[in-house]
């Protein structure tokens, strides 16, 4: 019996130490930082970017193809004008995720592969990014060529 306590409070000593390590920062995606920017994580994609103030009630969305996958950013418009693939909402970026093996091949065919711009690669993932060539009215004057590099020095692979 003496055996059987030592085990048991050697057992629970272990799973509460063990909840006293490190913990893990976990991200809010859907409000801003204390630095008031957005930090977007993708864990699946293996890749994480800060987007400005500016971007408040962004959306995402992906889309996947045999041959990559896009997370596409959506902000608010009230531009009327402009043409919006999500309604009352522009997109500003497509971080497009080639798998390495198909890259060259697959950047060749595609149609928009002059407007993606390479951030980097890891194992077995290339990865583009992609700012829009229009931009509604009501972000002409909050959308800058700062911002844009901004949001493309932040991008990290994770």
């Amino acid at each position: 019996m003496k055996k059987f306590k030592i085990f048991f409070f050697v057992f629970l000593l272990s799973i509460v130490l063990s909840a006293c390590g490190q913990k893990s920062e976990v991200l809010i995606m859907d409000k801003p930082a204390d630095d008031g920017k957005y930090h977007y994580s993708n864990k699946d994609l293996s890749f994480s970017l800060t987007l400005p103030e500016d971007f408040i009630y962004y959306q995402t969305q992906r889309k996947q193809t045999v041959e990559y996958s896009d997370i596409e950013f959506f902000v608010p418009t009230g531009d009327k004008k402009y043409n919006q693939e999500v309604p009352g909402y522009a997109k500003p970026i497509v971080l497009r995720v080639y798998s390495d093996e198909n890259w060259e091949e697959n950047i060749k065919n595609d149609p928009y592969s002059d407007f993606f711009e390479v951030l980097g690669d890891k194992k077995d993932k290339v990865y583009v990014i992609r700012f829009w060539q229009d931009i509604p009215s009501d972000w002409q004057g909050k959308w800058s060529e700062d911002m844009k590099n901004k949001i493309k020095e932040s991008f990290k692979i994770d």
